[in-house]
């Protein structure tokens, strides 16, 4: 090892025991019982043991020792730590590995969550869903929670939070776990899993703090029915639809397609649907397609390419100027990697904001599960390249920022540039052809 990374090493194995110490003198709740420690001191054996036989190297980022000097400073601290704190330093450990398919998978457990989903938009966390008794602070920001300062906040979940390739994927993890109960709870910034004070203030700084009980997350996504933006339909119709993840609308005047991407079914109904979207767009002699993946994290790139394998034979559509991908910082896994593929298959323009997900590194997700406690851990069985060099996220070939003011009107800034592009150029299109018609 290298005086860099050794010295790196020595602070994060500093930080490490620092913040499990932390967690000791401030937890007030009631410490793991003694079975409870035996069950996890065995779980944490197998933990390594099973990453060491299964990820495909896992040892790339972090040094054995340090990794191991981790899990034994945890282990010394069962006995005074309770179970969300556990569950804290074992993501926390996780993140040490250095890639984003590794994860401690929180979860795979039964955890609540506070009704509340967030966006990071120019640093800010503004509410963008909730549940009935809380509709009227959307649009809000969050200023605290339990008094905390939304910025020590975002110090303390910035190393825990699982998924994380990049900033990107960092921005859209953190905005995740704000509500996560028992990860607030863990870092010691809740008192309790049940309930927390959520300060927020409104765009003239006036601020409201209530008090709000944490739910399971079997009902978090029911429960969260009043939202900012509501679903949208480009062109107000679905012309092919497979599910409400994967579907197309289009607008014959433009001659443009537009196919929402958000998540891999099965190869053969990707198949049926590739093929309806062929023959649709032959049908109307469509010149122009989008695909967005800007709100797809990942699944089977495969099944992906098995959509791109319909596409090419389209053969109306303008293979040099007319296909776009929408990507954004959501796009992560999976959907990141056939962004990289149709910018090369398809010859797809990429536009929208960098990938979560990087191009070159660590993927193809598996898992097991801790004999005792049950937890789910994923690491990564492959190394993947998908462009000739590192960067961080697949950089867009047209970069558009999210900005606030655009976001709350609902106006999408990325389609819509696409769409001014389509419309200027069959203006030219059309002013060429009247120009050669002129020519005697």
């Amino acid at each position: 090892m290298d005086n860099k990374n050794l010295g790196i090493s020595m602070r994060l194995n500093f930080l490490t025991s620092a913040l499990i110490s932390l967690l000791v003198l401030s937890s007030g709740a009631q410490a793991l019982p003694d079975r409870e420690v035996k069950k996890w001191t065995e779980d944490l054996d197998r933990y390594q043991q099973q990453l060491e036989e299964q990820h495909i190297n896992l040892y790339h980022s972090v040094g054995k020792a340090q990794f191991t000097e981790a899990l034994s400073a945890l282990k010394k601290s069962l006995p005074e730590l309770n179970e969300q704190q556990v569950l804290v330093e074992m993501m926390r450990i996780t993140r040490l590995v250095g890639d984003g398919h590794t994860q401690f998978a929180i979860w795979s457990g039964d955890i609540a969550f506070f009704p509340f989903r967030f966006v990071n938009i120019d640093g800010t966390y503004r509410l963008i869903a909730t549940s009935e008794p809380y509709k009227h602070l959307i649009g809000y920001k969050l200023r605290s929670i339990d008094g905390i300062q939304i910025d020590k906040i975002v110090a303390l979940l910035t190393p825990v939070v699982q998924g994380v390739e990049n900033q990107y994927s960092l921005k859209v993890r953190v905005t995740g776990h704000i509500s996560s109960a028992p990860v607030l709870y863990g870092l010691g910034i809740t008192k309790t899993v049940h309930r927390a004070l959520y300060t927020f203030e409104d765009d003239e700084g006036r601020q409201a703090t209530i008090s709000v009980a944490s739910i399971p997350m079997r009902h978090y996504h029911d429960q969260l029915d009043h939202t900012l933006v509501p679903e949208r339909i480009p062109f107000g119709k679905k012309q092919v639809s497979e599910n409400e993840n994967l579907w197309l609308s289009a607008d014959d005047e433009t001659k443009t397609a537009y196919v929402y991407f958000r998540r891999y079914p099965s190869f053969s109904d990707m198949e049926d649907f590739a093929e309806d979207v062929r023959e649709y767009l032959d049908e109307h002699e469509t010149r122009n397609l989008i695909i967005d993946l800007r709100d797809n994290g990942g699944g089977d790139f495969f099944v992906g390419l098995g959509l791109a394998w319909g596409l090419v034979l389209a053969d109306g559509l303008d293979w040099e100027q007319g296909v776009y991908t929408l990507i954004g910082n959501r796009t992560y896994s999976a959907a990141m990697s056939n962004a990289a593929q149709f910018r090369q298959i398809l010859h797809a323009k990429l536009v929208g904001e960098p990938t979560g997900g990087n191009p070159v590194g660590y993927q193809d997700m598996d898992s097991f599960s801790l004999p005792n406690t049950g937890w789910t851990i994923t690491y990564s069985k492959r190394n993947y390249r998908f462009q000739d060099s590192f960067s961080s996220g697949v950089r867009p070939d047209i970069m558009i920022e999210t900005d606030w003011p655009s976001y709350r009107s609902g106006i999408d800034k990325p389609l819509a540039w696409i769409m001014k592009e389509i419309s200027d150029r069959n203006r030219a299109y059309l002013n060429a052809a009247a120009k050669r018609k002129e020519t005697p």
